[in-house]
């Protein structure tokens, strides 16, 4: 959720005349599944689903609405392994639809050229987009209770009607299983990952920069269950709004079959 959101308020020649407070609200859900195929390889796909809207009429209005859902799939390869440390390739492919309602820009278009095709494309308009990426990802055991893994990953995206647009992914993440140290079964972990690329923004891309604390229940072997804070930079294609500060969570359980 990105609270206290000066929202631009504009006329309909779309000069900013003053400003409002608004709150955008996000959600995702997401499911994923992988499989140790061989010893070589791991394959993966899933679903998932994501929106945005203002909770409130001044952020509706300069934000809109955008949601999409779609599926991946993925493949990792070992290429380094040793008892404490792992190099592995990553490949993933993603494809999802898009809504988005602009209200802003439909009312415009109808001032500016009345009610048309092209108008009502705006109001409700709908996009295709296909995400690829391949790199690396490494992971460390520095102790029985301290590990780090990092991802580098250069990709893109191509949207029907957005065109082809980079995004390239890069990130660290540190663990920390006081179960080892303690009778206490929780782990923590803390992460920082980052986009860049042209293709960073978009209606509902995701934080272009974020922070991540995660707090864990680990007392049985299999299962995991626990949630992720985010504090994340989003930046909202168009430009209606300036980038977001948003703080999420996420609830996680994680199963080994």
């Amino acid at each position: 959720m990105a609270l206290n959101l000066d929202v631009p308020v504009r006329n309909l020649a779309g000069d900013t005349v003053g400003t409002l407070n608004g709150t955008i609200g996000f959600f995702l859900l997401d499911f994923e599944y992988q499989k140790s195929i061989t010893r070589w390889l791991a394959l993966r796909a899933g679903v998932s689903g994501i929106g945005r809207l203002g909770t409130s009429l001044e952020a509706l209005v300069a934000s809109g609405i955008s949601a999409a859902m779609g599926g991946s799939i993925g493949a990792t390869v070992p290429l380094w392994n040793k008892p404490n440390f792992l190099i592995s390739a990553v490949a993933d492919l993603k494809n999802n639809k898009q809504w988005n309602v602009d209200p802003y820009k439909f009312a415009k278009d109808i001032v500016d050229s009345g009610y048309t095709s092209d108008s009502k494309a705006v109001l409700l308009g709908s996009e295709r987009v296909n995400r690829w990426s391949v790199g690396l990802r490494g992971a460390w055991g520095i102790k029985p209770w301290v590990g780090v893994n990092a991802d580098f990953e250069p990709g893109g995206a191509d949207g029907s009607t957005s065109g082809n647009k980079s995004l390239n992914t890069f990130g660290a993440q540190v663990g920390f299983d006081f179960a080892k140290l303690s009778s206490v079964p929780i782990a923590t972990t803390l992460a920082y990952r980052v986009r860049t690329g042209s293709g960073k923004s978009g209606n509902i891309s995701g934080g272009y920069r974020s922070a991540q604390l995660g707090v864990f229940y680990n007392a049985l072997s299999s299962v995991l269950i626990g949630g992720d804070f985010f504090y994340s930079t989003i930046r909202v294609q168009g430009g209606s709004i300036p980038d977001l500060d948003a703080v999420q969570f996420r609830l996680v359980t994680h199963i080994d079959f």
